[in-house]
């Protein structure tokens, strides 16, 4: 297979050569080029905002400067979708919603139904994001014209995907995440050489770029390697632009420059699962069992457990759990997986061996330091977000209109002084208004996706957000 992975490799231009050249034939006949027209999106997974502001300052990224900050629009700031991980984001990328609207909810999540734990993280099943949601993609909707996905693994009705399987396999397991990069920029060689073959540019090409995101998880941002890992990828896209432009076709195309989300500095690690078993006492599942274990294993196993846990993007966990089952005020069982336990189950919620205890998860949890916040439904549909310094209480209304409601402190978000008074005292908001009041905060855009993610089944009953400095990882 190392073989293989070299010999797919083959052509594949050194990290160092021509700044305006990656080898690439863009020509197209003159009729052609004339009439091309498309998208070409680059997505770099896992830039750190101010780590990546300060190089582009810095003029370390000139091509970046170069081909997107000085011929078009640069946006230096963003509202994070909610949860912000790779796949959660992808799919928001080709499908325009946000992660609760299209309901691939993180790189894990638990189906109470189907008792089905998925996990993109994993090789088996990353390619199953597809099949996991209904929402329309931009390749879709571009049915009839050409369209390509480089190693973009959410990529359902793309008419071309690559997946960099073999040639990039190898590559990958030997931490030759940059090599793995440029293998995918490579393969813009095939949709050029379709392109002449069809007399059409391509509508639409997705290019997925890893080198920064696992610079940074397997080194940290801090560590020299992370911020060559970026100027890698500036240098890189730079030669495949010089390309385009050579050949006249970059002033007909749209050219995108994302990332899907930041990093983030987390030297101290919690484990959520262990806390709950081994420290509290929480009977839990450790099995992430899917459609290749039949149901009736699947549920043998999960009968046995009466919580599970996702954990997404490192600083998000979705706790799942069993409504207990009491008798004269004695836990006695639990209801099926398909009873969601109330915040009044969650704060006397059974723990031990034989149920011996009551344990109240909320408070036990943000009592640890490497909890922010945490999140859950009420009984009437609202959702509660309580930190140590306060709770509040958002609720969505008639029309879609969300409220605010102090439930306790004073200011748990940091919001009084920033946020306009009557969006905190006066009558419910809409979304887009709750954006506009939010924007400028450390919690923007919150009601609104909060209050929906909440909504989706795959969702547990409590969620935790890390605090600054830690993650939820080992």
């Amino acid at each position: 297979m190392l073989a293989a992975s070299f010999a797919a490799g083959c052509g594949v231009p050194a990290a160092q050569g021509p700044a305006d050249s990656y080898g690439l034939d863009f020509s197209l006949p003159p009729q052609v080029r004339q009439e091309a027209r498309g998208v070409i999106l680059f997505f770099v997974d896992g830039l750190n905002a101010e780590i990546f502001s300060e190089m582009l300052d810095n003029g370390e990224l000139p091509a970046i400067k170069k081909y997107f900050v000085d011929r078009g629009a640069f946006a230096p700031r963003a509202t994070a979708s909610l949860p912000s991980s790779t796949l959660a984001n992808q799919t928001s990328v080709v499908t325009g919603l946000m992660p609760a609207r299209h309901d691939i909810i993180g790189t894990e999540w638990f189906d109470r139904d189907s008792l089905v734990f998925r996990n993109y993280n994993s090789i088996a099943q990353k390619n199953t994001v597809d099949g996991d949601h209904n929402s329309p993609t931009i390749y879709e909707q571009l049915d009839g014209k050409t369209t390509w996905a480089l190693f973009f693994q959410s990529h359902r009705g793309a008419s071309e995907f690559v997946e960099n399987r073999m040639s990039g396999g190898v590559s990958y397991f030997f931490g030759w995440y940059e090599f793995v990069d440029r293998i995918t920029l490579y393969r813009l060689k095939m949709a050029a050489h379709v392109a002449r073959l069809r007399n059409e540019w391509p509508a639409f090409i997705s290019i997925y770029m890893l080198g920064p995101d696992f610079r940074a998880y397997t080194k940290g941002i801090d560590h020299p390697l992370y911020r060559e890992a970026i100027r890698h990828s500036d240098y890189q896209i730079g030669r495949v632009l010089g390309d385009m432009e050579r050949a006249g076709l970059l002033d007909q195309l749209h050219i995108v420059l994302l990332s899907d989300h930041g990093m983030h500095r987390a030297p101290h690690h919690f484990m959520v699962e262990d806390y709950l078993e081994k420290g509290l006492g929480i009977g839990l599942a450790r099995k992430k069992l899917w459609e290749t274990t039949s149901f009736v294993k699947r549920a043998e196993y999960y009968q046995k457990f009466n919580a599970a846990v996702m954990v997404c993007g490192d600083g998000f966990a979705s706790i799942y759990l069993r409504r207990p089952v009491r008798r004269n005020g004695i836990a006695v069982g639990f209801e099926n997986w398909l009873s969601h336990s109330t915040i009044e189950d969650m704060q006397n919620y059974p723990a031990g061996e034989h149920l011996e205890r009551t344990v109240d998860l909320p408070t036990q949890l943000l009592g640890h330091p490497a909890v922010d916040s945490l999140a859950y439904r009420c009984e009437d549909g609202a959702v509660r977000v309580r930190r140590c310094d306060g709770e509040a209480e958002f609720k969505v209304h008639e029309g879609g209109l969300i409220s605010y409601r102090l439930v306790s402190g004073n200011d748990p978000f940091g919001w009084n002084g920033h946020v306009p008074a009557e969006a905190l005292l006066g009558p419910p908001m809409s979304g887009r208004e709750w954006l506009a009041a939010t924007s400028d905060t450390e919690y923007p855009d919150l009601p609104q996706q909060i209050t929906t993610l909440f909504k989706r089944h795959r969702l547990g009953d409590l969620v935790l957000f890390a605090a600054d400095g830690y993650d939820f990882r080992d």
